[in-house]
């Protein structure tokens, strides 16, 4: 095959994006009545981009998928070569507190925060997975990181984080 045919079938395939929604939902930490709903985009960031390379061909450490969420109050913009959250507050494994599916090409990653943990001005997330992710702050490997801004300094309500990541 000559350079241009070449050329040309590489410009036909089919390229992996993704992209990701973050929908916060406040409840009432005593009635649980939804008393606010909050989305915002987030940046899949080059470390999370890597991740998700290594999970494709199971390199050792990385066969755990996406395992915690993590909030933060850190006001800095995200950045696509942030590895952590900018002031980590909080952190909780996805599937003792909330769940993760598949439906079609859209991965949700769900977490529930009580109200005692989650009692600050949110104003950041991020979602970590890797062996090397645990409860301990900014371990694991970043995939993902928002801007969210929430005030739950009182501590009134119980939040539950949706990330809804779309693969096209």
């Amino acid at each position: 095959m000559g350079g241009v045919t070449v050329n040309r079938l590489l410009s036909r395939h089919d390229k992996v994006a993704l992209s990701g929604l973050i929908r916060l939902t406040a409840r009432d930490r005593i009635t649980h009545e939804i008393v606010d709903v909050v989305e915002a985009r987030n940046l899949i960031v080059t470390a999370g981009k890597n991740l998700i390379a290594n999970m494709l061909v199971d390199t050792s450490g990385y066969d755990t998928g996406i395992t915690y969420c993590a909030l933060g109050t850190n006001t800095t913009a995200p950045a696509i070569t942030d590895t952590q959250l900018g002031t980590e507050t909080s952190r909780l494994e996805i599937a003792a507190n909330g769940s993760r599916t598949v439906a079609t090409n859209v991965i949700t990653f769900s977490t529930f925060f009580l109200a005692a943990q989650c009692s600050i001005f949110l104003k950041e997330v991020g979602l970590f997975g890797h062996s090397t992710a645990s409860a301990t702050a900014n371990s694991g490997v970043l995939l993902a990181h928002g801007q969210i801004s929430y005030d739950n300094q009182a501590g009134n309500y119980d939040l539950t984080i949706d990330w809804l990541v779309t693969v096209s």
